[in-house]
């Protein structure tokens, strides 16, 4: 194993049926959206790759046999990949829970369509450091009203989640989608078909002394739109990463 390797796995939450980028990338899962000529999942693999990730596990439902197909390649045999299928849509929160059984302590969650070019040692040590059941990574944009936004407190606890809404147009934090979780925390969640992380789970955390946030300075980028995407494309046409 690599000397920079960090012991835990990452799960990367590639199942959903990215319906916002359907007008432009119709023949593939989200994740597989096309970036001069590499798949996102890739890209997103390799940044993880270098800063110390070997281990994943992708979590799999939409038109998942081109991601195992991609991923089953030969290029790819020095890092253990494992797949989690979900034969039904199980949200966020289900698709991990399914995929509990490949659990290290910590798990690194990953949005598999969002690029966060995250510390993810000091995510960890600061993960340590507080004793949280999770940890997320934030992000400080302009305008919060296509996430929601979350409020930390000057330690970095989580104080509250706000949801979506058109009418808060405000700057402020938002969950960049890099996360680390407690085996317990998992062990935790419910024995249910279909939730979601983000709207049931993580705000009921909120304020409960058990999850923290630490701010990333990026660069970030979330490819659910036509918009985003072509942002995110045009970025690495520009250089600012190799792929």
């Amino acid at each position: 194993m690599p000397k920079n390797s960090l012991d835990f796995t990452a799960f990367v939450l590639a199942g959903g049926l990215g319906k916002r980028l359907r007008q432009v990338v119709s023949d593939r899962p989200k994740p597989m959206a096309d970036v001069l000529g590499q798949p996102f999942l890739e890209i997103l693999t390799r940044l993880l790759v270098a800063k110390g990730i070997h281990k994943f596990v992708m979590l799999v439902g939409y038109k998942a046999d081109s991601i195992e197909e991609h991923f089953n390649d030969s290029r790819f045999g020095d890092l253990e990949i494992m797949f989690s299928h979900e034969t039904e849509p199980l949200g966020t929160g289900g698709a991990v829970k399914h995929a509990q059984r490949f659990a290290t302590d910590p798990t690194l969650l990953v949005n598999g369509d969002t690029y966060l070019d995250v510390n993810i040692k000091e995510l960890y040590e600061f993960h340590k450091v507080r004793g949280a059941d999770v940890t997320i990574s934030l992000f400080r944009v302009a305008d919060v009203s296509r996430y929601g936004s979350v409020s930390v407190n000057s330690d970095g606890l989580v104080i509250n989640f706000h949801e979506k809404s058109v009418n808060f147009c405000n700057p402020g934090l938002i969950n960049a989608g890099v996360s680390l979780v407690s085996r317990s925390f998992m062990d935790a969640l419910p024995e249910q078909n279909q939730f979601s992380m983000e709207t049931e789970v993580f705000p009921k955390l909120a304020n409960t002394g058990r999850m923290f946030g630490l701010e990333q300075k990026g660069p970030f980028f979330d490819i659910g739109t036509p918009e985003s995407y072509r942002e995110f494309q045009e970025f690495v046409s520009n250089g600012a990463i190799r792929v």
